[in-house]
């Protein structure tokens, strides 16, 4: 695997490299102390992750990953960064996979870099790196987008509302759970939920993050996206429902299908799957994405599990839980013969009837 980190401190690189030198990888580092250099170096052979500082002269860390996402959109993009002002943040944000805090030990960097490598290995399929890695955002419903700007400029708006409203929308709560799961603010352990990450990472961070709108793609009309907010809405409380509002089920069954946010997964190709005949290459994009994004681990195993379940084990679990949910929302019937596997079939006219509640119960 090989591996790049960029510094204009050599004395940073050369701890990097004796932390590198006591442990067994089989990685083929190269070092940089310049954006210009970096290029230079990966023009000449590629690389699978490349590590960044933020704060560098002539070109920062931020413009060195944008580049490497237009020549090499496969390669994943790690920056570490002290604090940073608002601007800085949000291009950080707009094109680093992870986010690592400066100062930090060499141990907590190279294991970040350890994860990002073992997702390579996990979602090395045709068509999944490459789709994300080209990815630079991602579309928000703009009926919610709307909405969530309005009430962030209300001084007479609830937390409660804006939270809500948030965590309605695949693209809106998929960055948050990423900023609130990267190492400024994961301080405590992974959090689960959309709710607990905007408590972590407060109102301030939050108005910035989604008033930012660079951060999302075209948040013009498009009434793909529209639809899929509101089947992934109640796929979200219908999992809810079944298996607890903080439960990792319900915010996977949010971002279930978020592959299909990215217009060329569409049409035609929504129903591609990938070699293993049972996973769609949408869902291991949006599985792969989330990883990516330092996502927990239960999130992203139940949304690139939901439409095989039977993989995660013989119970039913988030993934179960995640299959059943997205299935009834999208109006397709899940798996029996799973479901009667699991002993958990005699619950889905119960499912069902509370698929109808909060249907009907949204278009009131």
């Amino acid at each position: 695997m090989q591996v790049m980190f960029v510094d204009d401190e050599e004395r940073v690189l050369a701890g990097i490299e004796r932390a590198l030198m006591m442990q067994d990888h089989d990685w083929n580092c190269r070092f940089a102390t310049s954006g210009e250099a970096a290029l230079l170096a990966l023009d000449a052979c590629a690389a699978d992750v490349v590590v960044s500082d933020m704060r560098m002269p002539f070109m920062d860390g931020a413009e060195l990953l944008a580049e490497v996402r237009r020549r090499w959109p496969a390669t994943m993009r790690i920056i570490l960064s002290g604090h940073c002002d608002l601007d800085a943040t949000m291009r950080m944000l707009d094109v680093a996979h992870q986010f690592v805090a400066k100062p930090c030990d060499n141990a907590t960097l190279l294991a970040a870099v350890e994860g990002a490598l073992a997702l390579r290995r996990l979602f090395n399929a045709p068509g999944v790196i490459d789709n994300v890695g080209k990815l630079a955002r991602l579309p928000a419903a703009p009926r919610v987008f709307a909405e969530v700007r309005r009430l962030l400029t209300d001084p007479n708006a609830s937390t409660r509302q804006l939270s809500e409203t948030l965590a309605s929308d695949p693209a809106l709560g998929a960055k948050i759970m990423q900023l609130a799961n990267s190492a400024y603010f994961a301080v405590g352990g992974a959090i689960n939920d959309i709710g607990s990450a905007i408590a972590r990472l407060g109102l301030d961070n939050v108005r910035l993050l989604v008033l930012a709108s660079q951060v999302f793609a075209n948040v013009g009309q498009d009434p793909y996206v529209d639809g899929l907010q509101q089947h992934a809405l109640l796929a979200c409380r219908l999992a809810g429902r079944i298996a607890g509002s903080k439960s990792p089920a319900a915010t996977a069954a949010l971002l279930a299908n978020i592959g299909l946010t990215i217009p060329e997964l569409r049409g035609a190709n929504v129903n591609k799957m990938l070699p293993d005949g049972l996973t769609p290459q949408h869902v291991a994009v949006g599985a792969y994405l989330l990883a990516l994004w330092g996502l927990p681990i239960d999130i992203v195993n139940a949304v690139a599990q939901h439409r095989a379940p039977a993989l995660a084990g013989p119970r039913l679990g988030d993934a179960g839980i995640v299959h059943v949910s997205v299935a009834l929302a999208d109006g397709r019937e899940p798996d029996e013969d799973y479901l009667e596997a699991v002993g958990a079939r005699e619950r889905l006219p119960e499912w069902l009837q509370m698929a109808s509640d909060l249907r009907n119960k949204a278009h009131e």
